[in-house]
């Protein structure tokens, strides 16, 4: 390859998007013209022309002037592309493109993306849950019993760990029904419970004590938001 040719194409520098508008364009409502034309309003502005005319525009796509405009105008539109004015020191108004509206898109885009993706992860991990506490019942879970699932997980906010966790003590006490897990539950709540490890050491302790280290008055029952009932944690544990 020539040398000096190279040299001529460096000097011209370069144009980047970032992967996120590649990859995503069609998903924010953009076409390809619509594409291509931002990458040419990118191009004019690394020459320092920020506002190119429609002519310029066309010259450098194989779109015709009136699909240019046409182009253009549909962007505006969509609130993907912005004109700003600006005076300078001698007050004189000049004009450009912006493309923050742009970026704005793509952030929104991503952010309901994640948000979606977290949605689907807690649908999911409580599908898993009616499984699993199906499983150890060894039946379906009743309409009062599926609802208190899931208050525990969206009322109560309790995580699907701390659910299971509690659904093995009850295994291990050999007490498999709602109630007591429950008051498992409430116990580690009262007791500051956030992690696995915090209701493995809460367990482990009430295992060794064989008593929990309050005495409950059935008086001080509680319940949850929604008239679902919280019961303390058993006083005694039978092996």
């Amino acid at each position: 390859m020539d040398h000096k040719m190279l040299g001529k194409w460096m000097a011209e520098g370069q144009v980047t998007l970032p992967q996120v508008l590649v990859k995503n364009y069609a998903a924010i409502g953009l076409n390809e013209n619509e594409l291509v034309l931002l990458l040419q309003i990118q191009s004019f502005a690394a020459e320092a022309e920020f506002f190119p005319s429609m002519e310029m525009l066309t010259d450098r796509t194989t779109l015709r002037l009136e699909d240019t405009i046409k182009t253009m105008d549909s962007l505006l539109k969509k609130g993907v592309v912005a004109i700003e004015q600006s005076k300078d020191n001698s007050l004189m108004i000049s004009e450009q493109y912006n493309l923050e509206p742009l970026w704005g898109k793509l952030v929104a885009f991503y952010e309901n993306v994640e948000a979606d993706n977290r949605q689907d992860q807690e649908v999911e991990q409580q599908t898993n849950l009616y499984s699993l506490f199906e499983a150890e019942f060894g039946r379906p879970l009743s309409p009062m019993e599926a609802e208190m699932l899931s208050a525990w997980v969206d009322q109560d906010r309790t995580s699907p760990d701390l659910i299971k966790e509690a659904l093995k003590e009850a295994v291990i006490s050999q007490k498999l029904n709602f109630r007591y897990i429950d008051r498992i539950l409430l116990n580690w709540s009262k007791q500051g419970v956030k992690t696995i490890d915090d209701a493995k050491r809460v367990a482990e302790e009430f295992h060794q004590n064989g008593r929990t280290s309050q005495t409950i008055n059935q008086s001080e029952v509680k319940k949850s938001a929604g008239s679902i009932p919280l019961y303390d944690w058993l006083e005694k544990r039978k092996g």
